[in-house]
């Protein structure tokens, strides 16, 4: 017994390209899948970097500022920056003075402000108050150093406060 199998194939006006058309809009959809995970990728590098930066800076400013309070001629013999400060008054701060930390990519700089004498539980207004038993009469003054530095490399600047009362 001889089967014979038949295929018919319709004539080419007779298709719609259907599958064409589906295979197009899948590929388009995964297209537009991948340019989005690419973008994301992107950004996610950028932010990372950035946080980079900012910590670069933030070690940076903080050497920095270890640095400038060791440094005699601000804060020991004639600090005549302390002095100053004291002149202009509690809460003035000093024109922003250029701090040469050896780098030449990062510039750096500082303020002075005196904040008031040091004593236990001092109230605004009362910072010369009598000293409590067993403190000197002496008043100490506070004083309030504030360091900016900014990496031109890294295009990313940081800000320290440190209170510092002298001895």
């Amino acid at each position: 017994m001889n089967v014979s199998k038949h295929i018919t194939v319709a004539p080419p006006s007779d298709q719609e390209g259907a599958v064409l058309v589906i295979s197009l809009i899948v590929l388009l959809v995964v297209t537009l899948l991948g340019v989005g995970s690419l973008e994301t990728a992107v950004f996610q590098e950028r932010m990372a970097v950035n946080a980079q930066n900012k910590n670069i800076s933030f070690q940076v400013t903080a050497s920095d500022l270890e640095d400038m309070l060791e440094e005699g001629a601000i804060f020991g013999g004639t600090a005549t920056q302390l002095n100053d400060a004291l002149n202009r008054g509690i809460g003035v701060p000093s024109s922003a003075t250029t701090y040469d930390n050896g780098d030449a990519n990062v510039s750096a700089e500082y303020t002075i402000t005196y904040v008031g004498d040091a004593g236990l539980f001092a109230r605004p207004g009362m910072e010369r108050s009598t000293p409590p038993p067993g403190q000197s009469a002496i008043p100490r003054p506070r004083f309030e150093a504030r360091l900016t530095t900014e990496s031109a490399g890294a295009r990313a600047s940081s800000t320290h406060v440190y209170g510092v009362e002298p001895n």
